[in-house]
């Protein structure tokens, strides 16, 4: 070969180096920019701080027997505050909808429990005493209502994400409303936003009217409520299923500032990666206690309070919970909720 065709070869080698140099920075430049667009949405929700095993509570007991399943439980808390962007006074509302969340990385499947709201339950330091499980989020914030669910139901949350009834308006207007199939005692409801009065049947929705959907409360009972918020929830991952790409991207730019949670933008990332090879068009759903107003042993009054539900079994009910979430059927709830139900027991009496 001549000195010619070498230098000829090695130009051409050091044009092609070049070339590929500048795709892998012209990548690098597009995925660090693609990064930092999406941690700019995401820093827009409100954030507390993350919290440790020990600060959540969460029992040894509980670790030891859940050790071998991949599911990340979340708890999801739907406030009933008026006005969410008031983050100060926001903090401390009741929490109206408390749900967990859990993610099975194994079956790629998501389960949604939801929690009686007016559970007689106790509520750690520094609070201290018993109260309604959605007192919790009222006296002490996210992290006491993840406390508490972690002390009565043996739970190892750690994460959470909250929203007020307020965004749910926003979210169903984004999507443009949905369809809810509606009873006639529940097309009759004199609400004054609801403003529906027809027989039963299916009805479009917009998000003020769901959001009075979703609060109806006086006929039937608050199991009935629950199921009513499950629904609203499935009918919204319906429209959303619909939304194309951009669309997805406008809806979740405009509700962000609603959110307030303590994931990291990379754990949302990254749990937003893997819900893409999950079954999202099926999502079972439970709610605790399963037998609804039958599994209530009594109604109490307590520190003015009213009502608050003293369960029939509160074993049974974690019980429940752990075979809904993990299918085990041999799950033993921890010393410190058999400790927990013997004190109410003995303060609010068996029958």
């Amino acid at each position: 070969m001549t000195n010619m065709n070498k230098r000829k070869k090695k130009n051409k080698t050091k044009l092609l180096l070049m070339i590929l140099g500048i795709l892998i920075a012209l990548i690098g430049t597009i995925a660090i920019s693609g990064n930092l667009y999406v941690d700019s949405l995401l820093n827009r929700t409100h954030r507390s701080k993350k919290l440790t095993e020990d600060e959540a509570m969460v029992n040894q007991e509980v670790k030891d027997q859940v050790k071998d399943h991949k599911i990340v439980n979340i708890a999801l808390f739907g406030s009933d505050n008026q006005e969410w962007n008031e983050w100060t006074d926001a903090e401390m509302q009741r929490s109206d909808a408390t749900k967990i969340i859990s993610l099975d990385f194994d079956t790629k499947t998501i389960k949604i429990t939801s929690l009686q709201r007016d559970t007689l339950v106790y509520l750690p330091e520094p609070y201290d005493d018993f109260d309604k499980l959605n007192h919790a989020h009222w006296r002490g914030g996210p992290e006491m209502a993840i406390q508490t669910i972690n002390l009565n139901f043996d739970m190892d949350i750690t994460q959470y994400v909250g929203f007020s009834f307020e965004a749910t308006v926003q979210l169903v207007d984004l999507v443009g409303g949905i369809d809810l199939y509606l009873t006639a005692e529940e097309t009759h409801q004199k609400i004054r936003d609801l403003q529906i009065d027809g027989d039963d049947g299916v009805y479009h929705l917009n998000g003020q009217q769901v959001k009075e959907y979703c609060r109806i409360r006086t006929i039937d009972d608050d199991f009935h409520r629950m199921k009513r918020q499950n629904t609203v929830i499935m009918a919204l991952i319906t429209e959303l299923r619909t939304k194309n790409f951009w669309e997805l991207m406008d809806i979740v730019e405009e509700m962000l500032p609603w959110i307030e949670t303590n994931l990291t933008n990379d754990q949302i990332k990254n749990y937003i990666m893997n819900l893409l090879t999950f079954d999202l068009k099926h999502i079972d759903q439970y709610q605790s206690p399963a037998e609804g107003m039958e599994a209530i042993l009594k109604t109490v009054e307590y520190n003015d309070f009213s009502p608050l539900y003293v369960m029939k079994d509160y074993q049974k009910m974690v019980k429940d919970i752990h075979f809904n979430i993990y299918e085990d059927n041999n799950y033993q709830p921890s010393q410190k909720v058999i400790d927990i139900e013997k004190a109410i027991y003995e303060k609010f009496g068996e029958s």
